[in-house]
């Protein structure tokens, strides 16, 4: 998989090219060009050399140059909201895989939480005369969104901002919370504390989720929150608010992963135990939710029917096959890992 980026920050990975799949299958760059253009004039031998050769260098045609050939665009364009969040960087991946099985390739715009720099690589995505977009969770206010990309197909992910011309896919943040919180309660905790994602639209909707499946279970009284951001750094400070106020809360309900793990540094860093003392329970499942030295429970985000499910409704809308609006929400799951662990007895 190639990654193309949009930005000088990020090193772009050099492509295999055809002439790399030539000289490890040992033929010419000629009779390359030929089997990936479905020649008719190549023995079959020759075709299954190439072919292994490709697979075994993971060669992917360059589709962008195809579709200047054919005169139709083949590319898409994704925005991400936080390169350095290993929840979008997963959801690039299956995005790019979804794209590619569907004859696309996928140029991003890697996003550092900055709506400045989202309106800057946005604009340089349409200039590069994408076939569509795809949006991961967008700082801008839909109104500007609406303004930038009016005509366009497009799809937003986790956040959903009514766009016009634009299908929705997310997780269905009820029924996170309500595994989390279950998880949690079923463990002996009843004083729960959630360290929200901030004030965005998707941090409110998980945020309220939490209120609400607290209250279903007659625990309205005994949940706290503590507003921050969707950073580890937010997750240190509310870990170090926790402390200060010595307060009595037994489980954190974290609003990501990066929240969580850093929450978790300064709680045992001072002395607190994870899971002995605090449990800590984390949402999305990201990649560093599974590293040995964290093993964090979290809830898990569908990520690949995500990608397929928004690659799909992206090519109908490209295709004109439709232009009503879609909404879709897949459920969750929650990972049991290290943790968290039965309350204990003080």
């Amino acid at each position: 998989m190639t990654l193309n980026v949009l930005s000088n920050r990020y090193a772009v990975a050099v492509p295999v090219t055809q002439s790399d799949v030539a000289l490890r299958a040992g033929v010419s760059r000629a009779l390359v060009s030929l089997v990936f253009r479905d020649a008719t004039n190549v023995s079959d031998q020759s075709r299954a050399r190439v072919l292994l050769a490709a697979e075994e260098l993971g060669y992917r045609p360059n589709m962008l140059a195809r579709s200047l050939a054919s005169k139709k665009v083949r590319t898409i364009g994704v925005l991400l909201n936080d390169i350095t969040n290993p929840f979008f960087v997963s959801m690039y991946v299956e995005l790019s895989d979804a794209a590619q099985d569907a004859g696309y390739d996928v140029l991003v715009g890697p996003g550092l939480r900055s709506v400045a720099q989202e309106r800057t690589l946005l604009g340089t995505l349409l200039g590069h005369r994408v076939a569509g977009l795809i949006l991961i969770s967008p700082l801008m206010k839909a109104s500007e969104l609406n303004r930038i990309i009016a005509g366009y197909p497009a799809v937003s992910i986790a956040r959903d901002m009514n766009l016009d011309g634009a299908d929705f896919v997310t997780n269905d943040e009820l029924v996170g919370a309500r595994l989390g919180v279950r998880h949690l309660v079923d463990l002996g905790h009843e004083r729960i504390v959630h360290l929200s994602g901030g004030f965005s639209r998707s941090a409110v909707h998980r945020k309220r989720a939490f209120l609400r499946a607290m209250s279903e279970l007659g625990l309205a009284g005994s949940a706290r929150v503590i507003e921050g951001d969707f950073t580890e750094e937010a997750g240190r400070s509310a870990a170090r608010e926790i402390i200060r106020c010595r307060a009595d809360e037994t489980a954190i309900f974290a609003s990501n992963d990066l929240v969580a793990v850093g929450a978790m540094g300064v709680l045992e860093a001072s002395g607190v135990r994870v899971p002995e003392d605090v449990s800590v329970l984390g949402y999305d499942n990201s990649v560093i939710s599974d590293l040995q030295m964290i093993s964090l429970t979290s809830i898990e985000q569908p990520l690949r029917d995500f990608g397929r499910a928004s690659i799909r409704l992206l090519l109908e809308r490209i295709d004109g096959e439709r232009d009503t609006r879609v909404s879709l929400e897949f459920e969750p799951r929650l990972i049991v890992r290290r943790t968290t662990a039965r309350r204990a007895i003080r």
